[in-house]
């Protein structure tokens, strides 16, 4: 739905509220990678306000707009065709990207941002962006906390770090938020200022089947109190842990051969510093699409504090991963189970065992993946009745095909603040490099978790 529009893009710059200009401007003086960067665009006061605010600091050539279109409204494809209408008179170039996929019937927002991301990565590299850059607001970082908090039972759970700054998508994409500071409000007077009286308003924001919309509410009534622990603090608490986890790996682990990990376990180390680097090789070696959840956590603090002192013997099945105690060590490594088994066309790509990835680059023949190896590395073959075991991972490419190693959910969603543990990963599983984060570089990752939140939403 549009609301009316007046545009006056003539606004000298000293009328425009300065704050979102200066947050921008600051944001843009500190990106390391120079290439083109795209704006998420849906034509909402909080997006047109970035893409105006970055329009009036960077050269339009250095701007790249995208509307995702989900097709769940019949007015979606007028509102992309309005934003485009905004894009052509900043100069700025614009495209619209669809969803063609069916929708669930259950979990519909959740599906649809996942659409959303998949498509910006996409976007992202045909275009060759250095980031893409979106709109969240201190009100959004409110309803998330809001939400996070009322399923949390621990202070200080990594969901209360809130909306991160900086995300990385699928290894590929760093999604950036720079207004994380400022509120909805600001930035509706700043367009006011540009003479821009009104933006599209999606009906789902009011839509009360959904959760956020509900929490939104709730907050509107309520006045934020300053108690529970502080988002910024927890921020940089899980990127302190996470470079202590890495240390510690980058110092006492190494792969075999066949695929378990091995840890030197140090009995004098901090157990917070093993726990988080166990969950994160428990992560990469079974694939996890999710975190432990609290039974979980509570197993793997078991199996540590039972195995502190002991040499050898202790086994725990955890996350389609067994660990082991051996001698001074613990091995980590894919469980023999439930390993399916892949067929992909000729020039189709395919996750196997939620651990690799993998593209057939023949035109002429399938490829068939099985899990037939000792350590449950994928073992390759053009016949389906037939066995490869000539696969090694550091080869890259044998046979007209690619193999590349995932990390669990550090491959498909990755905060900032937990890069440092990723890369440490991306090492051990010799995978392609991270890409580094194009902002923050030049005044050190960690400034970017320290955004203030000076409020906190009601428990």
């Amino acid at each position: 739905m549009l609301r009316p529009v007046k545009l006056d893009v003539s606004g000298a710059l000293t009328q425009e509220p300065q704050h979102l200009l200066e947050c921008l401007t600051d944001f843009y003086s500190n990106l390391s990678d120079h290439r083109p960067l795209g704006i998420a665009v849906s034509g909402g006061s909080d997006s047109l306000g970035l893409l105006y605010g970055l329009a009036a600091i960077v050269p339009p050539h250095k701007l790249v707009a995208l509307t995702v279109d989900h097709g769940l409204r019949p007015a979606a494809a007028d509102e992309a065709r309005w934003v485009k209408a905004q894009c052509r008179r900043l100069g700025i170039r614009h495209e619209t990207l669809k969803w063609q996929s069916g929708q669930p019937v259950t979990g519909l927002q959740a599906a649809a941002r996942a659409a959303r991301y998949r498509l910006l990565v996409q976007a992202s590299a045909r275009l060759g962006l250095a980031a893409v850059v979106t709109a969240h607001t201190r009100d959004d970082q409110y309803e998330t906390l809001a939400m996070r908090r009322a399923r949390s039972a621990s202070d200080d759970a990594p969901g209360l770090a809130g909306i991160p700054t900086a995300t990385l998508f699928e290894e590929r994409l760093w999604v950036l938020r720079p207004l994380l500071e400022l509120t909805r409000e600001t930035i509706r007077e700043f367009l006011r200022s540009r003479g821009l009286a009104g933006w599209v308003e999606d009906p789902s924001n009011t839509d009360t089947r959904f959760e956020r919309v509900r929490v939104r509410a709730q907050l509107e009534h309520h006045t934020p109190q300053q108690e529970g622990p502080d988002p910024a603090q927890i921020a940089m608490r899980r990127f302190q842990l996470a470079s202590d986890a890495a240390a510690l790996l980058d110092a006492a682990c190494r792969v075999e051969g066949d695929g378990p990990v091995r840890v030197r376990f140090d009995a004098t180390a901090r157990m917070d510093v093993v726990t988080a680097a166990l969950e994160a090789l428990i992560d990469w070696q079974g694939g996890a699409a999710r975190p432990l959840d609290r039974r979980g956590k509570a197993t793997l603090a078991s199996f540590l504090a039972s195995t502190s002192g002991k040499a050898n013997g202790s086994v725990m099945s955890l996350g389609r991963t067994l660990v082991r105690r051996q001698g001074a060590f613990l091995t980590v490594e894919r469980e023999r189970r439930d390993v399916a088994r892949l067929m992909l066309p000729p020039g189709d790509c395919g996750v196997w065992d939620k651990r690799f990835e993998i593209c057939n680059r023949s035109k002429a023949s399938p490829l068939y993946v099985s899990g037939a190896s000792a350590g449950v590395l994928p073992c390759f073959t053009r016949n389906q009745r037939e066995y490869s075991t000539q696969f090694h991972r550091d080869d890259g490419v044998i046979g007209g095909f690619t193999c590349r190693p995932l990390l669990g959910r550090s491959s498909r969603i990755l905060p900032v603040d937990q890069l440092p543990l990723a890369q440490t990963l991306a090492r051990l599983a010799r995978g392609r490099p991270l890409p580094r984060c194009p902002w923050g570089e030049s005044h050190g990752i960690a400034a970017l978790t320290a955004i203030k939140v000076q409020r906190q939403t009601p428990v």
